[in-house]
């Protein structure tokens, strides 16, 4: 007898706390940050190539490996290039809204563009999520919730062999 009510404790428990995520989840959440081990990894070895560039080679090796001697112009534009690309990243970062609804949808809008899902969450802090877009692929993502609360999102999405990790906070409405 006790064993079933400590059962029945701890499943109502964990149904409330389902129930109290499921709310604390309802409502629009924008982008503020994205971690991701393979494009940081990208930016800091980009940048760290432009930063070195055509620097320890002499004209004449420099213009047989890179088709100028002016590497201080080559490493401008590649700069110019780079900023533009973190830029374009940064952007589609802040630009990334999901907002959850009561009725189990949805809407991921990125950069203009809106997508269409169902989700669920179930009790181990994962949030199921299948692609509802005509013509997509149905695809099936299981994404994990960090962390809840009335001022942050974190969600932790896999990605092949790695995974990003986005923080959102609560969409302001205007008054």
């Amino acid at each position: 007898m006790r064993k079933t009510t400590i059962c029945i404790l701890f499943l109502s428990l964990v149904l409330f706390a389902c129930k109290n995520n499921r709310q604390k989840l309802v409502g629009s959440w924008h982008s503020v940050r994205l971690e991701n081990k393979d494009i940081d990894s990208f930016f800091i070895k980009s940048q760290l190539y432009i930063d070195t560039i055509g620097k320890n080679n002499d004209p004449v090796t420099n213009m047989e490996v890179y088709g100028t001697t002016n590497v201080d112009s080559l490493r401008k534009l590649m700069q110019e290039q780079y900023d533009s690309a973190k830029t374009i990243q940064m952007r589609s970062v802040t630009n990334t809204v999901f907002s959850f609804t009561k009725d189990s949808l949805l809407f991921i809008s990125f950069n203009g563009n809106i997508d269409t899902c169902k989700w669920t969450l179930a009790a181990n802090n994962k949030v199921m999520v299948e692609d509802l877009n005509k013509g997509g692929t149905g695809e099936k993502m299981t994404w994990e919730i960090l962390e809840l609360s009335d001022t942050d999102l974190v969600i932790k999405i896999p990605q092949d062999s790695s995974f990003s990790k986005v923080t959102f906070h609560p969409e302001r409405v205007n008054p």
